[in-house]
């Protein structure tokens, strides 16, 4: 069981890929709900199933050493190999540069007065300590922002990863639209030169938007109906004024006097 994380394009100047040198574990978690309903009798009605995001779970070991003599045949879909791999060791060959046949058959006691040659000695390549630089990269695959030369500012981005499994060095299964939800580095005093780190996975989903152009004639008929419910707030009350009403005249009022006396 052997994994890779691969980001971004399939391309070393857009993208990143990683070779876990060893997976202690992988889980795989698959779950959903169903909806409830309580009815009178004291039970529950359900009618819908809510499938929930896949999860899985890698623990794995990222080493400065090649543990695998097969590292680096490890590539992805279009021939791209990962960062912290390297070519399998060469053994040391040390080659004598004497081209005399003749002190092959001497004896050491005449050949000690010949002229010396010091022989060569051919080691491999020095290795290349990748490891701080592996944890950069795990690291910026959760901070959630991106650089936009557009707009040139950071703004909002959710990085999806794709996880290579492979039997041997041959590619097996490719999990695709993954996000790292979780990460934890482990050290302690016997983790020694390597990168202990559990990842969490979540697979998505996504909803794409599509822009739709309404016609001049549906427009208008909403604009007409927006502008009959436009609402004014509060207003100020209307103050009226009231005509004082004026009553009978005093001559009128005697006259009705004298009347109702009499």
């Amino acid at each position: 069981m052997s994994f890779g994380l691969r980001w971004g394009e399939d391309t070393e100047e857009g993208g990143g890929f990683i070779w876990f040198d060893a997976v202690t574990a992988n889980v795989e978690s698959y779950r959903g709900q169903v909806t409830k309903h309580p009815i009178a009798n004291g039970g529950n009605v359900s009618d819908h199933f809510i499938r929930e995001n896949p999860v899985i779970t890698l623990s794995t070991v990222i080493t400065g050493f090649d543990i695998s003599q097969g590292s680096y045949l490890i590539q992805d879909l279009v021939g791209n190999s990962p960062y912290n791999t390297n070519p399998t060791p060469r053994a040391v060959q040390v080659n004598s540069t004497d081209q005399s046949v003749l002190t092959k058959f001497l004896p050491d006691s005449i050949g000690q007065f010949l002229a010396d040659t010091t022989p060569e000695v051919v080691v491999d390549v020095e290795r290349v300590q990748s490891l701080d630089t592996i944890k950069e990269y795990l690291v910026s695959l959760m901070s959630g922002f991106i650089f936009s030369d557009s707009k040139q500012k950071f703004v909002p981005n959710i990085q999806t990863v794709r996880l290579f499994e492979y039997n041997e060095s041959l590619l097996k299964k490719i999990i695709n639209n993954l996000v790292i939800t979780n990460m934890v580095f482990k050290e302690d005093a016997s983790s020694g030169e390597g990168i202990y780190c559990d990842l969490t996975f979540e697979q998505v989903t996504f909803a794409s938007l599509k822009k739709v152009v309404i016609s001049k004639q549906i427009t208008q008929s909403l604009k007409k109906k927006a502008e009959n419910k436009i609402s004014k707030g509060k207003q100020p009350a209307e103050v009226n004024e009231v005509s004082e009403e004026k009553g009978p005249s005093l001559d009128k009022q005697r006259d009705v006097a004298e009347e109702l006396s009499r």
